[in-house]
């Protein structure tokens, strides 16, 4: 049920690379050859143990290279990985019981939260409903947070020293409870970790691995070292809930490739745009990291092709992923992100998602009629016409009624479509109930789904500051080509460019990430006083922290392999006006700061952005500015993959044309469209809609109104025939 696509590459390297990414309803997977040779294959998500739909991939990709599984991976010099390991076990609330340990006072700290806990991470419907709302289900239960008599005060310097015998009366504690793990956030800690440290120490030689086994401590500084109790212990919280679950399936994985011959290292992507050993790599850092890796892969896209703004689009079979990537800015970075229903402080790239998916199930609302999503049918069982014992109608099945899905092409011809299942299912639940024809209740369908996607696009764009007119969509996933211009359409856009090997494309983006490390500390440090029109005055103070950190990646690195030459870093700054809550986020144009000029390239710096984001009438130089957090962003460059560049033939598009088939556009009768095979296109080739192109592993519909190109490095961009 695998499918599998060979692409003649033109930069051969020594050894084999593969790239993965899990999605709810398939695995993806990209592997680039020793001969520059390009395979992608789709397996079904095996959701009781992910690494089985990995494998199966693998093995077809093998197989499509003519040699056996063990052969491919003994000769595969990387392997990147991105898993939904950490979002499954949050979902389904399977990580182990755990204690917080906090200061003494602090204890009600989590229970009750913020007062935006109530809506943080809800869908948009939940969220006007509050009076209805509940808190989520605790990663920690109350009765199982202790406090322990302590104090380090604003400044790091310890007010209350922190008593051994204390401790080892409440671990004791919640050891009696059946507590199996540690969190321990004690206040100010990021100031000064002496008293978590301490806390470790202890734990470790009270209940040693051969005593009780393994008793994971987590301490808060070593996670996040930003000031806020409340986020730094759900930081802390989730990363000690994720990691046995985590570190069991990920080090079998490793064993398992190992003993098949595989002796390099599972690189593991991270929701931080960047890539890490197993060893090196945070628990937390793999949540939502698979969507990362396509907007990772998005910014060198960008750059190459000269694009200055993009909204980056992947729709799979559960979900509908959004992004934007903006040059020179840092815009598409959440530092405040929710993972499931808690504040966390990790630097992460943002992405919105929806239950938007070829998957999603649709069905009738008493308010609003046809709904769609966010329930999906995932792999198993499916979208009815799945046939493997899908009820519900889905996006899939509306696609296929409407003939923008062929029944004996779909996944390469490995899964069959059953066409007759897919109208029973739409009859009975919607085309029934509401009176309409089936092919009338497929096109609502659609269209409602092609609506939600594009005012989420919207909300994205325009909570950043921006004009959606102004951007390029890119669209890729396994159903972003087959709805990109209905979405499009509803944002006026210029243009949608859909990338090679768009279907497994997070999985192709992975193939450019960079090995990387995030340090971030909290501090007050005012750049600007409106009082005394003074400017920075703790230079060394700056310079001290910047310097700490970069001691840090070196260290870092260096048991990576890498020297100080390998390694580039950058400042950000999260700088606030004073009196203000909100900070904004800025590259520092200087690294460390030498005097007066550097301090005011920052100022310059930040009111650039801030009036670029809420504009320039909402900008007063003449209040005060304050660094509210610094952060050195350290990576080891490596070169981008670039696209095999292709050559035009001469051939008209008619060449590519396999034949045409009756669909749907929204009229009252089919309309016989043109059905174009992908693969056979080449550059210069120009389809005007409608049409369809297919290939093993993706859809692109042309809708009407809408004439799309193959350009030289296999882009298809389309735009709309009227656009002004």
């Amino acid at each position: 049920m695998n499918a599998v696509r060979r692409t003649p590459g033109n930069s051969p390297s020594n050894r084999a690379e593969i790239n993965v990414d899990i999605g709810g309803t398939f695995t993806d997977c990209l592997a680039t050859d020793r001969d520059g040779t390009v395979y992608t294959a789709k397996a079904l998500t095996t959701h009781h143990d992910l690494s089985v739909g990995f494998l199966r991939a693998v093995g077809d990709i093998a197989a499509a290279a003519g040699r056996d599984t063990d052969e491919l991976l003994a000769g595969t010099g990387a392997i990147r990985y991105a898993t939904t390991l950490g979002t499954n076990a949050l979902i389904e609330r399977t990580g182990p019981r755990l204690g917080l340990i906090t200061t003494r006072g602090h204890t009600a700290t989590v229970p009750i939260g913020r007062c935006r806990q109530w809506a943080d991470g809800l869908p948009a419907a939940a969220t006007r409903d509050l009076p209805r709302a509940t808190r989520p289900q605790p990663l920690v239960e109350p009765e199982r947070i202790v406090g322990l008599t302590e104090r380090i005060d604003s400044a790091g310097r310890v007010v209350i020293p922190l008593d051994p015998d204390e401790i080892r009366d409440r671990v004791l504690d919640l050891v009696d409870q059946g507590v199996r793990g540690f969190v321990v956030c004690l206040l100010n800690a990021h100031l000064n970790a002496a008293h978590e440290q301490l806390v470790r120490e202890i734990v470790e030689h009270e209940y040693p691995d051969s005593y009780l086994g393994r008793f994971p401590t987590i301490l808060s500084h070593e996670v996040s070292g930003r000031a806020g109790e409340y986020a730094r212990s759900m930081t802390a919280t989730i990363d000690a809930y994720l990691h046995r679950f985590t570190a069991d399936r990920l080090s079998a994985l490793r064993d398992e490739l190992r003993a098949r011959g595989y002796l390099g290292e599972l690189l593991m992507v991270h929701n931080s745009g960047g890539m890490g050993g197993l060893a090196g790599t945070s628990p937390i850092q793999t949540v939502h990291a698979g969507p990362v890796s396509g907007l990772y892969g998005s910014r060198h896209i960008a750059r190459a092709r000269g694009l200055d703004k993009i909204v980056t689009t992947d729709m799979g079979g559960t979900s509908f992923d959004v992004g934007i990537v903006v040059d020179g800015s840092v815009r598409f970075y959440d530092f405040h992100p929710v993972i499931d229903r808690w504040h966390v402080q990790l630097p992460m790239m943002d992405i919105s998602a929806i239950g938007a998916g070829g998957g999603s199930i649709a069905r009738l609302d008493p308010i609003s009629g046809i709904a769609v999503g966010p329930e999906s049918a995932g792999s198993t069982p499916g979208p009815a016409c799945y046939g493997q014992g899908g009820t519900e109608p889905t996006v899939t099945d509306a696609n296929l009624i409407l003939g923008h899905l062929a029944a004996d092409t779909y996944h390469g011809g490995r899964l069959p479509l059953d066409l007759r299942r897919a109208e029973r299912a739409v009859e009975r639940r919607i085309a029934g109930p509401l009176g309409i024809s089936v092919p009338e209740a497929a096109h609502r369908i659609r269209r409602i789904v092609d609506e939600t996607m594009g005012a989420e696009i919207f909300k994205g764009i325009t909570t950043k500051g921006y004009d959606p007119r102004e951007f390029t969509v890119l669209s890729f996933g396994g159903g972003g080509p087959l709805h990109a211009c209905g979405y499009a359409a509803a944002l006026d856009a210029r243009e949608v460019v859909v990338p090679p090997h768009s279907s497994v494309f997070s999985a192709a983006g992975a193939a450019g990430l960079e090995r990387l490390h995030i340090y971030e500390q909290s501090v007050w440090m005012v750049l600007f006083n409106p009082l005394t029109k003074q400017l920075l005055t703790d230079i060394d103070g700056f310079n001290a922290i910047v310097d700490g950190f970069r001691e840090r990646a070196l260290a870092d690195f260096a048991g990576q392999g890498h020297g100080p030459d390998d390694i580039v870093t950058a400042v950000e700054l999260d700088i606030r006006a004073l009196g203000q809550l909100d900070v904004v986020t800025v590259a520092s144009p200087v690294e460390r700061i030498s005097g007066r000029d550097d301090l005011v390239a920052v100022l310059k710096t930040y009111f650039a952005e801030y009036g670029d984001r809420f504009g320039d009438l909402a900008l007063t130089r003449e209040v005060g500015v304050a660094i509210d957090t610094v952060r050195v962003r350290a990576r080891i460059p490596r070169p981008a993959p670039a696209p095999r560049a292709r050559t035009a033939d001469g051939s008209d598009a008619r060449a590519a044309l396999r034949g045409r088939r009756d669909c749907r556009w929204g009229g009252a009768e089919p309309v016989t469209t043109d059905v174009y095979a992908y693969p056979a296109l080449t550059p210069g080739h120009r389809i005007a809609g409608p049409a369809i192109l297919e290939a093993p592993d993706t859809t692109i519909v042309v809708e009407p109104g809408w004439h799309g190109e193959l350009d030289t490095h296999g882009f298809f961009r389309m735009r709309r025939e009227d656009h002004r």
